[in-house]
């Protein structure tokens, strides 16, 4: 089952939002990482973004979506008609079986019923299997912005899927 959830019921995904974001390079005994990613958890809420939560069986959490909608101002255009997959993760024990494909195409459902023309997302552009997740389900490479964090990064994949 996939339902919204809100900010105070995302806690039991904090963890999972540290790996996506951060991944090793989080320290769960560090305060300012720990404030650090509250204050982008309540970043990314304060901006509309909806959470997508994927429960198995519909209590077991398996793992989430962040989907932000850019509808742009009526009656123009060239803004809106987009929307970005901020970040998709799950738990471990969930990982390549299926979930995460389901969790994506609710998403661009969403954005579909919404009236997103298309939804993009980025990535690190180490992550190959990420990379390849993204590339089953249909969406492509449009740009790479290389080093983005400092000389020593990969940098990131923008890629889009037309809905």
């Amino acid at each position: 089952m996939i339902k919204q959830i809100f900010e105070k019921e995302f806690g039991v995904f904090f963890n999972l939002m540290a790996e996506v974001e951060c991944g090793n390079h989080f320290d769960y005994e560090n305060e300012k990482h720990i404030e650090w990613l509250k204050k982008r958890i309540s970043i990314y809420f304060y901006r509309g973004a909806k959470f997508f939560a994927y429960y198995i069986d519909g209590e077991t959490p398996a793992g989430f979506a962040a989907v932000l909608l850019d509808d742009g101002p009526e009656g123009v255009r060239c803004f809106g008609q987009k929307s970005e997959l901020l970040d998709i993760a799950l738990l471990p024990e969930f990982r390549k079986k299926g979930f995460g494909s389901e969790l994506l195409t609710f998403t661009e459902e969403y954005s579909r019923q919404n009236g997103a023309y298309c939804i993009y997302v980025s990535t690190y552009a180490k992550d190959i299997e990420v990379i390849e997740f993204y590339k089953r389900n249909s969406f492509e490479p449009v740009a790479i912005l290389p080093d983005v964090h400092g000389p020593d990064d990969e940098g990131m994949v923008y890629m889009r899927k037309i809905l």
